[in-house]
């Protein structure tokens, strides 16, 4: 004859296996999660960059058109959802920093929309802001 407690060990065995088997999956596919959420924030960091750099130098170079096309890719960037919102200060500042210096506030304006304005603080430091 079985002993009871090793008849209780059994049952509850045969319940907790398949419970502690679909807690390890549970556990997996979270950490998946976490780690494609992840992936796709480094992802969307390194295309904005990608694109800042590629504005930066289009703005420099001595080529009106190109200096148009590294503004109105600035100006587009930071209204997309491709820009992170802790990068957002970055972008802006390099932004105000380089376009607005570069092509001057009144051609900037005129591509520049509603929800951003410049601020000036303290002389010809410039940096650029949501307007609430």
């Amino acid at each position: 004859m079985i002993p009871t407690w090793i008849s209780v060990v059994g049952v509850v065995m045969t319940v907790l296996s398949p419970l502690l088997a679909l807690g390890g999956v549970a556990l997996g596919a979270y950490l998946t999660r976490k780690s494609d959420r992840e992936l796709d924030t480094w992802r969307h960091r390194e295309e904005t960059m990608r694109m800042v750099r590629w504005s930066v130098e289009q703005i420099l170079n001595d080529d009106d058109t190109g200096t148009d096309a590294g503004v109105v890719t600035l100006r587009s960037l930071m209204r997309s959802e491709l820009l992170q919102p802790e990068d957002y200060e970055l972008v802006a500042a390099l932004t105000a920093a380089v376009a607005i210096d570069r092509v001057g506030e009144t051609t900037y304006a005129e591509l520049a929309d509603a929800d951003i304005e410049v601020v000036e603080e303290e002389g010809a430091r410039r940096w650029l802001r949501r307007r609430p």
